[in-house]
Parts: structure tokens; C-alpha cells; sequence
């Protein structure tokens, strides 16, 4: 079931935007990873509310998550006794637009539940749930699955040739499908041939290509790009899956974020050395 802020149920829940508890929370978050073969799903439960976490730890309920996507036709729920719950699913299941639903449900029927936290308009102080209600319920999550989003942004990232650049400066073209970073044919050379170097990598990745990528996320918050780029939609959607908002969020918040904290590059094959020699 799809969560519904308006929605009411006749015994009380605990979920966002409801005053059926007058304190508490429950929250669940959904991780997924992407490799050859196969799709990770890590879902994380929390619960402040002593009484439902006991519910669970005495096996009445448990923690459930429903993982969909319309595009694929993919529906299937998921169960656990733990806080956690780590699983598989086939590399094809799921693209696009992935829904996640999280909820605590009473796994049989439970007679006489109380708890401190219920709203006392409820006007009774004990409840009975039967097998299969909703004891819990965080709000849908939605992320996009696709190859590319679960890769590092350096894939939309393109070094190019500009003879018209004196060999220290460099320019950043946001209109072709690649963020292309323009730099003297020479410098180009230079950088190619060290690729295969992590040391230098680690410094490409916090200055030219750390510096084009804060660009390109501002163009996005100043809406000066197009809309069917390629870089724009992985940016988008990869900012949307790390839970940044494009308007909310700076855009070197954003770029640390986006590139997997490129400064701990430099703090492993830099800082660190100099320490220890």
C-alpha cells in the first residue's frame, strides 16, 4: 500500500504526517548497488517505539519492505526479524523509477497492545491487531536504477583538445552529451599519459575535474543546461539517490558528494605520506 498522508486507519499507526502516536518515529532507509550480475539491496529499520520493537523481538511482527518498478512489472516483499535486511535481486528486476514501502506488520494476531505514546483521543488504551495489519509505516522512497547512475560521475566527464588554450588554463563546455573539460593539446598529452597513476589521478579529481563538476551543478540550480543531456541525467538523478537537493544543497556540497569525497585521494596518497617519512 502506497503511502497516504490522508489516509486514516481505524487503530493506530505510526507514520510521518499522523498524530496517531504523540511521539515516536519509524524510519527506514533502502541502499542499492549494482554490479555485473546482480542488484544489493540493504534496507535499515528504526523505531523509537519501545513497544513495536518489542512486538518484533518476540516474533508477533516484523519489519517489511515492498520493492517495485512499473517499468519492469517488479513487485516483491520483503520480511525480517532484524533492524537490517540484506538481499539480491536479479540484475534485469528493476530500471527507472524503483519504489520502496516500509512498514512494521503484524506477522499474527496480537490482543491487548498498548503503548504510552498513543493519542488518547484513540479513547481506549489497549488494542488488538490481526495477522497481516500495518503496526508501521515510513514514507516511499523512490530511486532511479540505471548502470550508469551506480558509476562515478568521472564517466560523463571528457578531456578534450582545445589549440586555442594556452597550456596552463582549461575550459568547461556544458552542452554536449559528456561535460567536456577543453585544455592545450600538450596538457592533454600530459594527463593521458598519467592516468594510470593513482597519485595524479587523486589530483585530477580535486582540481580540474572537481572544479567541472561544481560548474555543472550550478548550471543545473541556475537551470541554464539541457534538459536531455546525458551528464544533466545522471547528474540529477544521482544528486536525487544521495538525498541532496539541487536547490537546497551548494554545489561543492553536491560535488564532494557526487565524486565519493575526492579529498580522502589526497589524504591517502599525499597527506598521509608526508606524515610518516
Amino acid at each position: 500500500m502506497k503511502f497516504d498522508r490522508s489516509k486514516t486507519f481505524p487503530y493506530p499507526v505510526l507514520r510521518p504526517y499522523s498524530d496517531d502516536y504523540v511521539d515516536g518515529e519509524f524510519q527506514a532507509t533502502t541502499e542499492f548497488a549494482i554490479d555485473e550480475t546482480s542488484i544489493s539491496v540493504k534496507c535499515s529499520y528504526q523505531t523509537s517505539s519501545i513497544e513495536l520493537l518489542r512486538l518484533v523481538e518476540l516474533g508477533h511482527a516484523k519489519f517489511a519492505s515492498i520493492i517495485s518498478c512499473r517499468e519492469t512489472y517488479f513487485r516483491r516483499t520483503f520480511l525480517s526479524d532484524n533492524e537490517s535486511l540484506i538481499t539480491e535481486l536479479p540484475f534485469d528486476a528493476v530500471r527507472g523509477e524503483v519504489l520502496t514501502e516500509s512498514y512494521i506488520v503484524a506477522t499474527r494476531d496480537i490482543k491487548g497492545y498498548s503503548s504510552p505514546d498513543i493519542n488518547p483521543e484513540f479513547g481506549q488504551k489497549r488494542f488488538n491487531f490481526a495477522a497481516g495489519q500495518i503496526l508501521a509505516q515510513d514514507d516511499t522512497t523512490v530511486v532511479y536504477i540505471d548502470r550508469e547512475l551506480f558509476q562515478p560521475v568521472s564517466v560523463v566527464l571528457e578531456l578534450v583538445s582545445n589549440e586555442s588554450l594556452p597550456a596552463g588554463d582549461w575550459r568547461v563546455d556544458l552542452d554536449q552529451n559528456h561535460i567536456q573539460i577543453q585544455v592545450h593539446p600538450s596538457m592533454k598529452e600530459s594527463i593521458d599519459n598519467s592516468r594510470s597513476s593513482a597519485q595524479c589521478k587523486s589530483v585530477l579529481m580535486n582540481s580540474i575535474y572537481f572544479g567541472a563538476v561544481v560548474h555543472a551543478i550550478q548550471a543545473l540550480k541556475d537551470e541554464d543546461t539541457e534538459s536531455d543531456l546525458r551528464w544533466v541525467r545522471v547528474f540529477e538523478r544521482q544528486i536525487h539517490n544521495s538525498g541532496l537537493s539541487i536547490a537546497a544543497d551548494d554545489s561543492y556540497v553536491i560535488a564532494q558528494r557526487l565524486m565519493k569525497s575526492p579529498l580522502n585521494l589526497l589524504n591517502t596518497y599525499f597527506f598521509t605520506r608526508v606524515e610518516n617519512a
